[in-house]
Order: C-alpha cells, then structure tokens, then sequence
C-alpha cells in the first residue's frame, strides 16, 4: 500500500511541474520522480509475484490436506459398512429359529405319562433341559410315524370304498337308459289318459332355477290351476342353462373363500371403457330380468285366451308383466273408435283401484334411474312391460320399509283367486265393449234378449257416427266443466262422441268410459242441436235426459252389455224429447209436423219446468214421469 501510495504521490508531482512550467529545477525533479517510480514499478512488480508464490503454496498445501480428509472419510464410511453387517449378522443369529421350535409338542407330564422308558429316560432327562426336548422330539417322531401307518390303511380302506361305489354307480348308470326307455314306452299310455307326467316333470325340474317370488307364483298358481280353475294353464319358459349358469354363479359369490382368493389373482389387462360406455352398461344391467319368466295363460268364456307372462328383475327386484290376446274366430269385428280397448296399455290398466302399472311399485327404483341419469319408470314400460300391483301380490312382494321386498307365499295364496277371477272379468268386458262399439259404428245398439222387451218393439232414433275422442275436447266443451271439477271425467278415462239422428234433428253423446268399466257404470253427457242447441245447463229436459240415461238405464244380469243398455235408453229418450216438444202449457198436440208422434203418452208435460215423460212401462206400453 505505501509503495502505491508513493507512487501516485510522485505521478501528482511530476504532474503539477508540468503544468508549473519548464525550468530547469523542474526538470531535474521531474527526471528524479521518475526514477524513483520506475524504482518502485519493479519492487511493485516484486511484491506480486512474491504474493503469487504464496498463494501457489498455500493452494497445494490445501489440497493435500483435503484429499488427507478424504482418505480419511472413506475409510470411516467402510468401518461403518462394515459394522452395520456385522450388526445384522449378529440379529440374524439371534433371530434364528430353529425347525424343530416351530413343532407343537405334548406337555412335558404328558409325555413323561405317555412315552415309553427307553425314550423318556426319566433319569436322564428331569435334570438335563437338552436331553429332555431331545427325547420329546424323539416321541413326536415316533408318534407322526404311527398316525402315517394309520393314514394309510385309512387310504387303502378309501379306495376300496370307492371301488365299491365305482361299481354301484355304473349299476345305476345302466339303470337310467331303461327307466328312460319304460317311461318313453308309456307316453302314448299318457297321451291317451290324458297324464303329461314327462311334461309335468320337466315344468318342475325347470321351476327349481326360478327366483324366490316367480317360484312362489308358479306353485301358488299351478295350486289353484289343479283345485278351482281348470281353465288356467302355467308355464316356466326361458333359456334353462342360462338360469342354471346363473344359478351356480350366486352360489359362487356365497362363498367369501372363493371371493377371496379370486381378488387375489392377478386381474388380466383389459382395455379401459370410457365414462360413458361405464354407464351405458349399468344401465343396461338395471334393467336385466332372470332367464326364466312365468306364463298364465287364462281361457275366457268364448274360448279367447289372454296370456300373461311375469318378468322377475334382478337389479329391479320388481316384477313386471308383458301380456297377449289370442282372440277366437267365433269373435266380432274389431271397432275403429275403439281399437285401444285391447290393447297391452288399457286392457289391464286399473283392474284395482290405482294399478295402472306404469309406475313402479319398488321406492328405491326412483333413486335407482335417478342415479343412471335414466328416465322416469314410465318410459321403459314398454320394453320390459307393467309392474302392476296385483302381479306383485301374486308374487308374495310387498314394498313396505319394514317387510324389504321379502316374497311372502300367503300372501300369493290370497291373492291367487281374486286376480284371476278379475283378469277374466277384464277380458270379457273388454271382447263384449268391442263387440258393442262395432255395432255402434254400423248403426246398431245390440240388446241382449232379457232387456230387449224392457224397450218399446220401435225406436225410431238412429246412431249415425261413433268415434273416440280425447280429454282436451272433452274439457274445451263449455256444458262439461262441473263434471270435471266433480272428478267424473279424468285423463285416465277414454272418450267416445255418438251422433244420433231422427229427421233434422241430431243430438251429441259425450261418453265417458272409466279403465275399470263396467264396475263403474259410463258417463253420459247430450247436447241437442234442432233449430239450436240445447244442453243440461240451458234446458231441463236435456238434463232429465241425461239423469234417465246415467241413472235409471234397465239393468241385466250381466253387466257386460251395460253401455249398449245406456244407448238403447239415450235413443228410446230422444225419441221422446222429439214427439213431446212443441205441446202447450193445456194442450196435448203432437209437436212440429217432421216428427210423428208413434208413441202413447197420458199426460205430456208436468209441473213448472215441463218435464217429459222418459220412463217408459213395458207392460202397459205407456211412458209416465218419474
């Protein structure tokens, strides 16, 4: 640092001389400074390279004793290798147990009881530990060698026995062909008795693969079939290996030993599905019904047959039914209006109160769909048919929160006659509603014999059209909305229009047919059109039209001809609004010249509101008022 110092010291010497001016004692000085400064340049220059040499020897000396440290280091890393072996050589041996601790021996005063003198050797052993487990592992070896002999004979026993059993079994193998062959000999013996035991057999060999609620309805039924209804038939039907398979895998998935040890093999490598594609399939497995299905086949009176087959679903746990109806030839023409009558969506609908099997009976289902981001139940009726609640009856299935859907076979068992004797009924209503709308549409109202002589032998009014309708006609006509407000017409109801006509007069029939018809009798509801119109709530008449047609129609012993019986009555009834309108308050005159009075009345009008006459005496061939 001084020699720095000095140095600068001098440079600024020399250059203020410099600027000073030239003289000759300035120039004397100037060349004395730089002698001086080229001095102290090379003792400058001297000091660096003394100060390199320093650190040149400072540097190798630290890298020797850094790579001392090192060889050092190293070594103790080998010393703490070494010793952590020796550590684990050391817990191995002290872990070491032998194969002969892993043998469950007898007690010692056991073996001291059990085992021979020249094992035990008693004298030996109490007082040497060593020489005693010698002599216990002594006995062990003698007594294993003893149970092997034992084991052996019991094999040879074994195999005798199966040589035996072997020889019984082809016996019993050669048997089964002949009692085959016996029993195909007695088949025509069968077919002539009228006795399909070959058939009844395979039915119930089948049965043993139905699920618990479709079993219950076979037996509950294939019951009533043999003591009430020989009318019915029943039927397992379906893939029978199908089931069987199915069968054999729940039994698998009941043993929590083979669940096991299937989790622990090795799955194979299987191509990842696509969220979507996950849940198509869930989806699809939803709605998975078992193999096997259920068929009754219900013969009606003019020999038609409705054919009910019962679906069990798995995922579901519901049953559903899909049905189908064999008409017999003896049968009607069909009807355009009322072409819906048989088919699979009204036929059965409401047979009870509130069943019309397009909801499903089952709570959880809703959470089920909801969770597959699946429609609701109704859409899918279609396809895996109608979960009615008398079918789940006859299935011993109740969906109450403390019963779990458990089939209950009483329950089955009580329901068996009523829902059969009500499938019947359905269906005979249903082939007579038929039959009467075809004659509706060709004009005629076809009476039965016992009530055709509770009618005037001529009744001039004729049906022109007959057609179906739909609720939101029916609700858009002003003269209806009481009915409905009242819950006499509702949207599960089918509509129907009748025009009826004599001359220029025409009147207009609403008829209200209810799912459960003919338990609950059709509602009727006029309008008259003649040089205007009229109905219930502008004319009383109208309106003692319709209490005469709705309420006071003549009833028969059967009921299903109870529409035809109300149109009889609502033509008998206009023919009479017809011949008695025109007369005066004190005269008894026919009406307008168009309409001919064919009819016998003794008094025409009555009272203040003019009532007619609508009730018509057989006997007497008169019509009074009520």
């Amino acid at each position: 640092m001084d020699t720095c110092h000095e140095i600068r010291r001098l440079l600024a010497e020399m250059r203020y001389l410099r600027q000073s001016g030239q003289t000759p004692t300035s120039q004397e000085t100037i060349d004395e400074d730089k002698i001086q400064v080229s001095l102290l340049s090379i003792i400058l220059k001297k000091l660096n390279r003394l100060g390199q040499n320093r650190c040149r020897n400072a540097r190798d000396s630290t890298t020797e004793a850094k790579a001392k440290v090192d060889s050092l280091h190293l070594q103790l890393q080998n010393l703490l290798y070494e010793l952590m072996h020796l550590h684990k050589e050391i817990d191995k041996c002290l872990q070491f147990r032998s194969a002969d601790e892993e043998i469950s021996l007898v007690p010692v005063e056991e073996f001291y009881r059990e085992a021979p003198a020249e094992i035990a050797r008693p004298a030996v052993t109490e007082t040497d530990g060593h020489q005693q487990y010698l002599a216990r592992l002594e006995w062990e070896r003698e007594q294993r060698r003893r149970l092997a002999e034992t084991c052996k004979e019991i094999k040879t026993t074994r195999e005798k026995t199966a040589a035996d059993i072997g020889l019984k079994q082809e016996q019993l193998d050669s048997l089964l062909p002949r009692l085959k062959a016996i029993l195909k000999a007695t088949q025509p013996v069968q077919e002539s008795l009228g006795l399909p035991l070959d058939q009844l057999r395979q039915q119930q060999d089948t049965a043993r693969f139905l699920p618990r609620p479709l079993y219950i309805l076979y037996v509950q039924a294939d019951a009533y079939r043999e003591a009430c209804d020989d009318k019915l038939a029943v039927a397992v039907e379906g893939v029978l290996e199908e089931a069987r398979s199915l069968h054999e895998e729940a039994d698998a998935v009941d043993d929590e030993s083979a669940e096991s040890e299937q989790e622990d093999m090795p799955t194979e490598k299987r191509h990842r599905k696509s969220k979507t594609q996950k849940l198509e399939t869930k989806q699809r497995k939803l709605f998975a019904c078992h193999p096997l299905f259920v068929t009754l086949s219900i013969k009606c009176r003019d020999d038609s047959v409705l054919h009910l087959s019962f679906y069990y679903y798995l995922r579901l746990r519901i049953v559903a039914v899909k049905m189908t109806l064999d008409l017999d030839a003896s049968v009607g023409a069909s009807t355009v209006a009322g072409s819906d009558l048989l088919s699979k969506a009204s036929l059965l609908a409401y047979l009870f109160p509130g069943d019309h099997g397009s909801d499903t009976p089952n709570p959880s289902n809703h959470y089920q769909l909801s969770k597959l981001r699946m429609n609701d139940f109704s859409s899918y009726t279609g396809e895996i048919g109608r979960a009615y609640g008398w079918a789940q009856r006859l299935c011993g299935l109740r969906f109450l929160e403390r019963d779990h859907g458990k089939p209950a076979t009483a329950m089955s068992a009580s329901h068996m006659a009523e829902t059969v004797k009500a499938l019947r009924k359905r269906v005979q209503a249903r082939l007579a509603l038929q039959t009467q709308m075809a004659a509706f549409e060709r004009g005629t109202v076809p009476v039965t014999a016992d009530i055709s002589k509770l009618f005037p032998a001529k009744i001039v009014s004729r049906i022109t059209t007959w057609k179906s309708s739909t609720y939101e006609d029916f609700v858009a006509l002003p003269y209806t909305a009481a009915h409905v407000e009242l819950g006499f017409a509702t949207k599960q109801d089918t509509y129907f229009i009748a025009t009826v006509e004599r001359n220029t007069a025409r009147m207009t029939a609403q008829l209200v047919l209810s799912p459960d018809y003919p338990k609950r009798t059709p509602l009727v509801i006029v309008s008259v059109f003649w040089n205007y119109e009229r109905n219930a709530t502008t004319d009383e008449n109208v309106k003692a039209i319709e209490i005469e047609v709705n309420m006071h129609f003549p009833g028969s012993r059967s009921h299903d001809f109870l529409l035809a019986n109300q149109m009889q009555t609502l033509l008998l009834c206009f023919d009479v609004y017809l011949e008695t309108a025109g007369a005066g308050a004190g005269a008894e005159t026919s009406g307008p010249a168009e309409i001919v009075k064919e009819k016998i009345f003794l008094r025409v009008l009555r009272g203040r509101s003019r009532a007619k006459p609508f009730k018509y005496n057989p006997v007497l061939g008169l019509y009074f008022h009520r």
